[in-house]
């Protein structure tokens, strides 16, 4: 059964895979505390969410650049989102305010922020202008673009 809510359907939050071939792609295998997650982050910005990509299936998720090895949007716990006319530092400063979200990943490149509610301790981390992931640097310093 897929998990949805009143601001985010199936559509949204399902795997975004192209021509994978598993059995039952794409599907939305999301966790009641994601949904619940972005249900609260969009509450607290006031306006419509999008979310670019959370579930994903194993497949789909090998294909993707950036993916870790160990993704949270294999497990239904993660969604990269934004929001028209928000930076990623100010999605940022948002995310950090909600207790449940323990994987935070922020690109000004492309302006979207990774959140995943994983059970571990809360990470942070940037993205490069290629996309990789780098070490969490203070939104606003640009120096720090570049590595």
């Amino acid at each position: 059964m897929s998990i949805t809510s009143s601001h985010f359907g199936t559509e949204e939050l399902r795997c975004h895979g192209e021509g994978c071939g598993q059995p039952g792609c794409p599907l939305n295998l999301c966790t009641q505390k994601l949904v619940d997650v972005l249900e609260e982050f969009r509450a607290k910005v006031g306006k419509p969410v999008i979310v670019d990509s959370a579930y994903r299936c194993a497949f789909h998720n090998e294909n993707i650049a950036v993916a870790a090895q160990h993704s949270q949007h294999v497990l239904g716990n993660a969604a990269d989102i934004r929001v028209d006319g928000m930076s990623a530092a100010q999605l940022e400063e948002i995310a950090l305010t909600i207790q449940e979200i323990n994987g935070l990943g922020r690109d000004d490149f492309e302006n979207y922020i990774h959140i995943d509610v994983r059970d571990s301790p809360r990470a942070t981390w940037c993205y490069n202008a290629a996309g990789s992931v780098i070490p969490y640097y203070v939104a606003g310093e640009p120096d720090r673009l570049s590595v």
